[in-house]
């Protein structure tokens, strides 16, 4: 139990380092930043995103991922990224 959330950890670590770094300008984030509807990320950094997760993580994207369930906040995109991961 305990590594599953240092696992956890590690990725929301991530996550939140990266959307720092490509998105300064709305730093800090917090876990239910609006990262679509509130206009952090466009279509471009949409796709960067799902790059960075597919690249980083090792999960093997489809369309079906490319949704704002899985992408609206970075709450929700922690959970995607352990989701794909337990699979």
């Amino acid at each position: 139990m305990v590594s599953a959330q240092l696992r956890e950890a590690d990725v929301s670590e991530t996550i939140y380092s990266y959307l720092s770094q490509r998105f300064p300008a709305h730093a800090p984030f917090a876990a239910d930043t609006q990262l679509l509807e509130g206009g952090v990320i466009d279509s471009l950094g949409f796709l960067e995103l799902m790059i960075f997760l597919g690249e980083g993580f090792g999960i093997i994207l489809s369309d079906e991922h490319f949704t704002p369930d899985n992408l609206g906040t970075p709450a929700d995109v922690i959970a995607f990224v352990m989701q794909e991961r337990r699979k």
